[in-house]
């Protein structure tokens, strides 16, 4: 018999198999939302790779889609996530900041797979391979910590990403899936040769291909090859571990999903024989890392309204982690029903305490908001600044960030930038923002404190808040400079100098395309004030 490894191995070596990988890819792009599955994804991966300018960039991308901002926020404040403390989180930048930028792209990347792979006639049957593959992250995750290894996240992904191939085969070739399962089933094969055999290609090289080809690294696409069959040595090298905390969290999975009550020691002693010394994990670390993970699966489902009542999957794992360590592990016996109940009382409150979010327009754009809503959000932004005001080792970027990206949401500003001087130059030059295109933007920030007094000049030198509701209007219209008509479409816009000490340090402005889409009610001009006002005190600290 040849195992997994080798017949990988050979597979992967042949040009049919590249060419049948990429008919498969054109037909996944023809007619579905592949492509905008593969944009967002790759988008994520392309920040991470880069060099870490990446914090900014990461949460203008998921500020972009507003289903996925309220998602990440809501598990950014759930105990799993937020453990650190620090009060609550109601901005991504603040989230990065708490949380991590891995942390963070771990979770945008789990729901973005999440919200595509749904809402199909075969729903409930990828939503329990989600789940399951969400709980083998999350199993990676935990291990991880308990083993020390420097990148939890980058464990939860390998483990979510090992059975990628069989997740999209199940999405967009349904039929070809079903007929692997009766294959398996009838002719006893397994799933790398019957996935070959009906699809041209194995479930696994499908899966390494389309994550090579969403720009995944390639130490999180090797981690996802299957592990040979038999004991597995102890790891030696990042790699390794990676790919047997993938390979024993997904192995734990299926174990848990085919195996009869009765037969759990058993089964679980086997996967602990195979997997042990690679793990040097003791019986009762398991336990305890498999209970952890359940509750923190129902903590996901709960911020995200995914109902776990009816998930078969869901209800054995809840069985295993409620159990004590097998006797053959660990001497050590808990109390299984007390463990089980608490986790039943957590799967409960997802179904019963579900709530519905605002729905993005049609576009994906954020809604409209009430005054109120608006106020809460400005209100929540100040919050989330003062909270990190009094913490010495968040930096004042970080912090304006923050700001920029609390007036940028709760407003609904098309762009909100960051301009900065530079004394070297006497110029104002942009730094960082949020918006479309925010980058090009940013570049054509990049005017003297000095010449004939514009608006920028005159809310500086003055220290004055001015809105400017169309800029070809005659009033106003002398007074807009020429590097802003040329290089900037907006019509609109309003601008808050920071002044420190008496002395002008930067300018945010914020601005929409169209004339007199910018209207600013007494109490949501008092909260941007308060922001900026914030803005002072954190460059003022930082001196």
């Amino acid at each position: 018999m040849m195992n997994n490894e080798a017949y990988a191995r050979q597979e992967s070596g042949g040009e049919a198999r590249e060419g049948t990988l990429d008919g498969l890819l054109r037909r996944m792009q023809t007619g579905s939302d592949f492509p905008a599955l593969s944009e967002a994804i790759g988008a994520i991966n392309r920040i991470a790779s880069s060099d870490r300018e990446g914090v900014n960039e990461l949460s203008n991308n998921i500020l972009k889609d507003f289903a996925l901002t309220n998602k990440l926020l809501k598990l950014a404040n759930v105990a799993f996530y937020n453990q650190v403390g620090g009060g609550s989180i109601s901005t991504i930048s603040r989230a990065v900041v708490i949380l991590g930028f891995d942390a963070v792209r771990s979770i945008a990347l789990s729901l973005i797979l999440l919200d595509n792979l749904e809402n199909k006639a075969h729903a409930q049957q990828l939503k329990e391979e989600f789940i399951k593959v969400l709980y083998a992250g999350m199993l990676a995750r935990e291990m991880a910590g308990e083993m020390q290894l420097k990148d939890v996240e980058e464990a939860f992904i390998g483990a979510m990403l090992h059975n990628l191939g069989r997740m999209l085969a199940m999405f967009y070739f349904p039929a070809e899936t079903a007929a692997i399962g009766l294959l398996v089933e009838t002719e006893g094969l397994g799933d790398a040769k019957a996935s070959t055999q009906v699809l041209g290609v194995s479930f696994e090289n499908l899966g390494i291909g389309i994550a090579r080809s969403w720009g995944f690294p390639d130490q999180l696409v090797q981690s996802m090859k299957k592990l040979p069959d038999g004991k597995v040595r102890k790891s030696m090298n990042n790699l390794d571990r990676l790919r047997v905390l993938a390979g024993f969290s997904n192995a734990l999975c299926e174990v848990i999903l085919d195996t009869p009550d009765a037969d759990r020691a058993k089964a679980l002693g086997r996967l602990t024989a195979r997997f042990g010394d690679g793990l040097s994990m003791t019986g009762k670390q398991l336990a305890g890392v498999m209970e952890k993970s359940m509750q923190d699966i129902a903590q996901f489902a709960l911020a995200v309204n995914v109902n776990l009542k009816h998930s078969a999957f869901v209800q054995q794992a809840s069985k295993w982690a409620g159990m004590a360590p097998p006797p053959a592990l660990d001497a050590n016996t808990g109390s299984p029903q007390d463990g089980a109940a608490a986790l039943q009382a957590v799967l409960d409150a997802s179904v019963l305490h579900e709530h519905a979010d605002a729905e993005p327009g049609a576009d994906g754009s954020k809604p409209p908001r009430s005054s109120g809503e608006i106020q809460a959000v400005l209100s929540s932004g100040l919050q989330d600044v003062g909270n990190s005001l009094i913490d010495d080792a968040i930096s004042v970027n970080d912090i304006l960030r923050m700001i920029l990206e609390a007036m940028y949401t709760g407003m609904g500003f098309a762009h909100v930038v960051l301009c900065i001087k530079d004394g070297r130059h006497n110029s104002l030059c942009g730094k960082f923002g949020f918006g479309d295109g925010v980058q090009a933007l940013i570049k054509a920030f990049d005017f003297p404190l000095s010449g004939q007094p514009d608006v920028f000049l005159v809310a500086l030198q003055n220290n004055a808040d001015i809105l400017i509701t169309d800029i070809d209007d005659p009033k106003i219209a002398t007074r807009i400079p020429v590097w802003y008509r040329r290089q900037v479409a907006a019509r609109t816009f309003v601008l808050f100098p920071i002044i420190v000490r008496g002395k002008p340090i930067g300018l945010i402005y914020a601005d929409r395309p169209h004339a007199g889409d910018i209207t600013i009610p007494e109490k949501e001009l008092s909260l941007l004030k308060s922001l900026r006002n914030q803005a002072v005190l954190a460059i003022r600290q930082s001196l």
